[in-house]
């Protein structure tokens, strides 16, 4: 049984990263195309140095059920890589894959809470990627050397990100989708509608330093494994156990433990999850040629 579901685990993961590379390579053909278009019809000449790449690292934070305030985790939970080429005078397309981590828990609501008796958690680490219009404030003065020493933008797309919530029970972590803590499935990738805003900093002729503020809008409302009803029966008490917690806490709530049993909320489907990202990035110009073909 246990050889099974790790096996089982593997092979949804082999299929999730398999996603991601054919969703890079064509976002690479896409940015590559459109790139040569706007060279071949901009009417004025662009610099060589026409693609830039980017690595950064940030803060992220989650928006769901089981976020109770509005601060940042305040350690470094998202890594991320772009590759971006300009196409116009104000736009650029960018490509951009990133690895994060986000958690939430209700023992942050309000004391004697609803949701602060119904005492759920998750953290979780997933992958994303997303192809992004960039557009900038200002206009591009010809050459990467003579830009902008401060360059403001906003950036707007579609992509997608996995889905992986986990939660801890004793000393043992547990995948939640496959504990079925709603006896439901749910896709484990999800559309985002990803969307920033940021200011570019020129450090040298080459050279970037980037501070950006991220959204990510998703269509699923399972990136905490919190959406529909209690179930009215369970495989095992594991899933039992992870799908209410209520009795961890004893009662803070008595109208609300009495109403967190089976068939009733448990979360609400109609609010879709949501995180963001506090980004801070260096960019650098590619050399002259690096994608012409010769």
């Amino acid at each position: 049984m246990i050889f099974s579901s790790i096996f089982k685990l593997e092979r949804k993961s082999i299929i999730l990263v398999a996603e991601m590379r054919k969703f890079f390579i064509l976002g690479i053909t896409l940015i590559t195309c459109l790139a040569a278009h706007a060279q071949n019809f901009l009417s004025w000449q662009l610099n060589d140095r026409y693609f830039s790449v980017q690595a950064g690292a940030g803060f992220a934070s989650y928006r769901g059920e089981l976020k109770h305030n509005g601060s940042i985790q305040n350690e470094v939970s998202n890594l991320n890589l772009a590759i971006e080429a300009r196409l116009w005078s104000k736009v650029s397309a960018r490509l951009l894959v990133g690895n994060y981590a986000i958690r939430g828990h209700d023992k942050h609501a309000p004391d004697s809470s609803w949701a602060r008796q119904r005492n759920l958690s998750f953290y979780s680490r997933n992958l994303e990627a997303a192809l992004q219009g960039v557009f900038y404030l200002r206009s591009y003065r010809g050459d990467y050397y003579k830009r902008w020493k401060l360059d403001p933008y906003v950036a707007l797309g579609v992509g997608f990100t996995t889905v992986n919530p986990m939660a801890d029970l004793g000393n043992e972590s547990y995948a939640l989708y496959d504990i079925a803590t709603e006896d439901a499935s749910y896709s484990r990738l999800t559309v985002i509608l990803p969307a920033a805003a940021g200011l570019k900093w020129k450090v040298n002729p080459y050279l970037n330093f980037i501070t950006e503020v991220a959204f990510r809008y998703t269509f699923s409302d399972y990136l905490d494994d919190v959406s529909g009803q209690y179930p009215t029966s369970y495989p095992n008490t594991t899933a039992e156990l992870l799908s209410n917690r209520k009795d961890e806490i004893g009662v803070v709530n008595e109208e609300a433990y009495e109403s967190l049993t089976s068939g009733m909320p448990r979360g609400d489907h109609s609010d879709k999850d949501a995180y963001l990202f506090l980004n801070l990035k260096l960019e650098y110009y590619l050399p002259p040629g690096l994608f012409s073909k010769n």
